[in-house]
């Protein structure tokens, strides 16, 4: 296992970077959190790194700025149906403590604005993630999570009706303004029909 790489900043992208490590280029995919603290080209840095290689595909190495990054990559690859690259792309969405904090606190409209994450996905990473999230320490505290879904107004059924309504042709951002607009008159205990019915009357 690669644990870390340090070296000379050779190559400089936003999901990629080549350290010149004693006249030896390794190539890294990072997530955009990582490369916006890289230093300028020809510089030293130090990456630390995860090597994912399964039998059936090409190894890569993946490079982080911070044990934070990394564990959260590393707990994104777990989830089921959530490759590498997917994992690289959500973390490029998004800073880790944001993200950890859309766990903890069930956030799946911020969640499902991220790229390539569904109501499905956001509902499994929520599932998933909350409680190892919740044991790395990153993300709001406990008193804080609870003020946020509060101040949410959640309505009820959401990711069902998040997926309802992807499936009739609507994004995930016009869902989302909608459900802003209608949640604060939903009450707890209506209907998935009439909650619906309701937010599509609020999309414009």
């Amino acid at each position: 296992m690669i644990d870390f790489v340090s070296g000379i900043l050779f190559t400089k992208e936003p999901l990629r970077a080549v350290i010149n490590t004693n006249g030896i280029g390794i190539n890294l995919l990072v997530p955009l959190s990582t490369s916006k603290k890289l230093p300028n080209k020809g510089e030293k840095t130090t990456l630390l790194t995860y090597l994912h290689w399964r039998q059936e595909d090409s190894p890569l190495l993946f490079g982080f700025f911070t044990e934070d990054e990394r564990e959260l990559f590393k707990l994104l690859v777990g989830v089921n149906k959530v490759g590498p690259k997917m994992a690289i792309n959500i973390m490029s969405s998004v800073e880790p403590e944001s993200f950890a904090t859309m766990i903890l606190s069930e956030d799946i409209a911020n969640l499902t604005a991220l790229k390539g994450v569904g109501s499905k996905l956001a509902s499994r990473l929520i599932v998933e993630l909350k409680e190892k999230i919740a044991k790395l320490g990153i993300g709001l505290s406990t008193s804080n999570v609870i003020e946020a879904k509060e101040e949410r107004n959640l309505i009820p059924f959401e990711a069902d009706v998040r997926e309802a309504l992807e499936s009739l042709g609507y994004s995930s951002k016009e869902i989302t303004q909608s459900i802003k607009r209608t949640a604060p008159n939903i009450a707890p205990n209506t209907s998935i029909e009439d909650v619906i019915s309701q937010i599509l009357q609020n999309i414009n």
